[in-house]
């Protein structure tokens, strides 16, 4: 082999090598799949709430921000109420979920995101019915209703299952009604989306929230381990950390609270 042809092989193994390094960096997707189907819980302004037949909210204007970005089609159907929305995120017919706490069930068939916002857990009691909160303990003994697969946090999910009385309802609305009724003593969810809830239906002069919170718990982008979307992770938390040091995750969740 003279050296102009080793040079030659050399230089086609070198280009080949290169072409490997490209598709293994850069995600690909297969061309059955050319849209990402995201959604959300149906009920928690301002992150993620219905909006007719679609999932509204920052969270969404945050993850079609993002994918824009990646030259990815996105679409936030509202695809039922938040157990079944995980349940679909488990098979894969939803690929993402624009915003979740971070349990370990979850983790068993979703990828996290870094963390892109807070959400406080309070406890919302009917008007002059308010009681001392300092600890988790106090709740026990007393009646509570929460919503259908919702988590408060990993660590206040397993104190919950060992020693409250939780009823699980699928609407604010019904939850708030049980408090309002006496049928349940305090209703456990996330402070903005209670607020909101309250302020829009001009309900808040009946219910008050505790002043101490249960927890703060962090918001993540999730993606199904089975969708073909769960190698763009890297890319996602590369737009993230943009998107929160230039402030624009903190006006995007401005713009949907004064909604």
């Amino acid at each position: 082999m003279t050296r102009i042809t080793s040079f030659v092989c050399l230089m086609l193994l070198a280009c080949a090598l290169s072409a490997c390094d490209g598709k293994s960096s850069t995600p690909t997707t297969p061309a059955s799949k050319t849209t990402l189907i995201a959604s959300g819980h149906p009920e928690w302004p301002p992150i993620m709430y219905r909006n007719g037949a679609l999932i509204d909210g920052a969270g969404p204007a945050l993850v079609k921000k993002i994918f824009d970005d990646l030259g990815v089609s996105v679409e936030f159907p509202q695809t039922g109420t938040w157990d079944e929305v995980q349940a679909k995120a488990r098979t894969g017919e939803v690929d993402l979920l624009v915003a979740a706490y971070k349990t370990t069930e979850r983790e068993g068939y979703m990828v996290y995101s870094d963390p892109y916002t807070t959400d406080p857990v309070s406890i919302f009691v009917a008007r002059g019915k308010a009681f001392p909160f300092d600890t988790w303990d106090v709740l026990v003994g007393k009646k509570g209703v929460a919503m259908v697969g919702d988590s408060y946090g990993q660590a206040f999910d397993d104190f919950a299952a060992a020693r409250l009385q939780l009823r699980r309802v699928t609407t604010t609305a019904e939850a708030f009604a049980l408090v309002s009724s006496g049928q349940a003593d305090y209703l456990l969810y996330s402070l903005y989306a209670g607020d909101d809830y309250l302020k829009k239906t001009a309900a808040a002069a009946q219910f008050e929230s505790l002043p101490k919170v249960v927890n703060e718990e962090n918001f993540y982008i999730t993606i199904s381990k089975k969708s073909p979307y769960v190698s763009y992770l890297a890319l996602v938390n590369q737009r993230l950390a943009k998107y929160k040091a230039d402030g624009t995750i903190t006006a995007l969740i401005a713009q949907y609270k004064n909604k």
